[in-house]
């Protein structure tokens, strides 16, 4: 018997573990959370719900709050708009534009009419003579708008232009200055060696 302790011992030693009364007592909290945890008998959350409570009159469900809103049948019972929220606004719109679809489709088949009517009452071609005007108008500001930049770009260039040559000039005269004064220099050193 104590061969096989000792030979247990051996193979708790040889995979890790510490002690075997550490191991065993672990084993035991696992096997104890294990069956308390299957074997419980309380209900589960899931079955019940918490809008409803239990009722003595089996069949008949009770609800826990007060609704504010008149049930109105249907899936859910109740309308999706809460009433103390102020819709006129929305209905008065929503009626207006019944109306208008109404009336829209009573009038004119004339398409043209129909397009007149809906944007305003000027005719259409009054409306393209408004728009070629308006064409025209764009055209002459974009005209005028290139020729002004067109001059302030010559004025650039002349003043580019003006400020290159200045610059060219002065760098020749530097560049004659400092010939003239390396002929000196030169001049100088030979007569130096001589």
């Amino acid at each position: 018997m104590t061969e096989l302790i000792n030979n247990i011992g051996k193979i708790f030693s040889a995979l890790g573990f510490r002690s075997i009364s550490r191991t065993i007592f672990s084993l035991l909290a696992v096997v104890l959370l294990v069956t308390t945890t299957a074997c419980n008998g309380a209900q589960t959350n899931a079955t019940v719900n918490p809008t409803q409570t239990t009722n003595p009159r089996p069949g008949k469900i009770t609800e826990l709050y007060k609704p504010i809103a008149p049930p109105v049948g249907g899936m859910n019972n109740y309308s999706d708009v809460d009433p103390r929220q102020n819709t006129s606004e929305a209905d008065a719109k929503a009626k207006r534009l019944i109306e208008k679809t109404e009336n829209l489709s009573k009038g004119n088949t004339n398409p043209f009419k129909q397009l007149g009517k809906q944007l305003d009452d000027r005719s259409i071609p009054e409306r393209v003579g408004e728009t070629t005007e308006k064409i025209n108008r764009s055209a002459q500001e974009t005209a005028d708008d290139v020729a002004k930049g067109t001059r302030k770009g010559y004025q650039n260039v002349k003043e580019n232009t003006k400020s290159f040559k200045d610059d060219v000039e002065s760098a020749v005269d530097d560049l004659g200055d400092k010939a003239r004064a390396k002929t000196n220099d030169l001049k100088n050193d030979i007569r130096k060696a001589t």
